[in-house]
């Protein structure tokens, strides 16, 4: 009876082990009744996921094949060993050979091949009533009339192999298990601290602005444009540094938070760099994001908070690739077809708040409301099409002029608190007397196409295509004119392409991109604040191309040049060639 045990496991390993098998990749040792099969790589761009997501989540999809395959070779093994103790068993004569190969699945009871049973050693029963039981011709009587036979038990013989191997698989499982529940593991922490993911990023940028000899001096410039740059004919060099260090927390399976500070300035959303050796503005660092997000299910989304921005843009055309948001957003995103998914996406974030004073008694906040809709359509495994069409409305955005002498004051509040250049300007306090203040001339209502095309058919290499195209439809020549005195010229379109082969991200050692782009934005077809903050020094009236490469150096680890040429497309000249050179690590 005290093998019972062993032969229940050893039968219910046995007729389990192959299912779960089956449910594994061919990889891993077989068993020793069975020939060793090697599972052959999977390719990228052929699995199920990769249908799902060619070019975004291949490390994922290898992590879990590994992990898959790591499962099977630890199921192998104890397959084979179950085998090795029902074979011993039937060696050493604890079981017949028939009721072994019951217990076996038909493939497997070919290991019983070639078992021959020992012999059972049977032992005379050690207890006391045993060894004083009489002799055939004792009396009859002494038993009722029958004749007492003597009692014996059958004690097997179990092998060190055996009883090691049960060790061994005791040992492992309770270890196992152990170590999954944390019983008194050295230096374990918290659970909660599983819930908590770290990320950061370290860039050191070399940066050299070539100006055109042709250039408008600069004070000229700033005074037809309204822009406030320091220079526009003499060449500069800069190295800059960017830090940035992040924390997502998993409070429930729907709800987490975020917090991520670097190096900026809340008042310039699109410029995260420190200047070295720049002792007036020494290094500091800002929270520029902080948020809670909601995930009620796999289609609903919902953020708030200092939160990243929500919207599709293959290109930095409408928004600068470090800009980010005070509000709120949400999104939908339900399944259309096996091959199409759709999204929604809205937000509502206030841009400038200003807090009412004597002199201003009733300013109003500016606001960003945005809508954007498009579709994910994939209809193969190495083929990926997004596209989307958005609404960005921007609330009281335009200056209004002080025109009340008794109130000069009354609307400060227009004038925009970050500008770049580009957008065309008046002064709101023009015949007043007072200094100059500038207010934008025109609304902005921004109407948007994005499309982004990726293909993978030279896997592990991608092409990746990105188009977008901006119409300023808040243009309104009558009302500008009813603001400012000054009928405008309207220039309201921007378009941007952009070009990338390669890799379709920068993980590790000799993972490259290379890009080529060109950027075409009329003055007022975008706002000028939060556009593109490189190409002719940032904003709009700009025309260009860039193009550069990315090279990896090691794990996360990458150097990226980039080269701007551009020039202005109306008013004053102005050409300005940039080289960027970074040094980047991500963690």
């Amino acid at each position: 009876m005290r093998f019972l045990p062993i032969l229940l496991t050893a039968s219910l390993l046995a007729g389990a082990i192959p299912a779960l098998a089956e449910t594994l990749p061919a990889s891993g040792p077989a068993s020793p009744a069975k020939k060793k099969t090697t599972a052959k790589p999977v390719p990228r761009a052929v699995t199920k996921a990769s249908a799902a997501v060619p070019a975004f989540a291949q490390d994922t999809l290898r992590e879990q094949q590994e992990k898959l395959a790591r499962e099977r070779q630890d199921l192998e093994r104890v397959r084979g060993t179950t085998l090795d103790l029902v074979r011993l068993l039937v060696e050493e004569g604890v079981i017949s050979k028939d009721k072994a190969a019951a217990m076996l699945p038909e493939a497997d009871r070919a290991v019983l091949a070639g078992v021959v049973p020992k012999a059972r050693i049977a032992a005379v029963d050690p207890t006391p009533a045993a060894a004083e039981t009489k002799p055939d011709d004792a009396d009859p009587t002494a038993s009722g009339g029958r004749r007492k036979r003597a009692q014996s038990v059958r004690v097997p013989y179990v092998p060190e192999t055996v009883k090691a191997e049960i060790r061994e698989q005791i040992k492992q499982e309770v270890l196992a298990q152990a170590k999954s529940e944390r019983w008194a593991e050295p230096g374990s922490l918290p659970e909660w601290l599983d819930r908590i993911t770290w990320e950061g990023d370290v860039r050191l940028r070399y940066q050299g602005d070539y100006f055109g000899k042709g250039n408008t001096d600069v004070l000229t410039y700033n005074a037809v444009t309204g822009a406030n740059l320091g220079n526009t004919l003499i060449d500069q060099e800069q190295w800059r540094l960017l830090v940035r260090l992040g924390m997502t927390a998993r409070v429930t399976d729907t709800i987490g938070v975020g917090i991520r500070f670097g190096t900026g300035s809340l008042t310039n959303p699109v410029f995260p760099n420190q200047v070295l050796g720049n002792s007036e503005r020494p290094y500091q660092l800002i929270m520029d994001r902080a948020f809670i997000r909601w995930d009620p299910s796999e289609r609903w989304s919902f953020t708030g908070g200092r939160i990243a921005n929500p919207w599709f843009r293959p290109t930095d055309l409408m928004w600068d690739e470090y800009i980010n948001f005070d509000g709120a957003a949400g999104s939908w995103k339900p399944k259309l077809s096996e091959s199409l998914g759709g999204f929604l996406t809205a937000g509502i974030m206030p841009l400038q708040y200003t807090a009412p004073t004597s002199s201003t008694p009733d300013p109003r906040n500016k606001w960003l409301y945005g809508l954007q809709g498009g579709a994910e359509w994939q209809p193969g495994t190495r083929t990926r099409l997004k596209f989307a069409a958005g609404l960005f409305d921007f609330q009281n955005i335009a200056g209004e002029p002080n025109r009340d002498l008794f109130r000069p004051n009354l609307n400060d509040w227009s004038v925009p608190q970050f500008r770049q250049k580009g957008n065309t300007v008046f002064d709101i306090n023009f015949g007043t007397g007072n200094s100059p203040m500038l207010g934008l001339a025109s609304q902005f209502k921004v109407a948007t196409l994005s499309s982004e095309l990726s293909l993978a058919q030279l896997d592990p290499y991608f092409v990746n295509l990105g188009l977008e195209y901006a119409k300023n439809i808040g243009f309104d020549q009558s009302d500008i004119l009813a603001r400012t005195g000054v009928t405008l010229r309207q220039r309201t379109t921007a378009y941007q392409a952009r070009l990338t082969v390669g890799a379709d991200a920068i993980r590790k050692f000799k993972d490259w991109q290379l890009f080529l782009g060109y950027r075409y934005v009329e003055s007022d077809a975008v706002l000028d604040a939060f556009t593109d903050s490189n190409l002719l020094g940032g904003g709009t009236n700009a025309k260009g191309y860039i193009l550069g490469g990315t090279f990896g150096i090691d794990r996360n680890a990458y150097v990226r040049a980039r080269w701007f040429s551009a020039n202005q497309i109306a008013g004053p000249p102005l050409a300005i060639d940039t080289l960027q050179v970074d040094f980047g690590v991500r963690f």
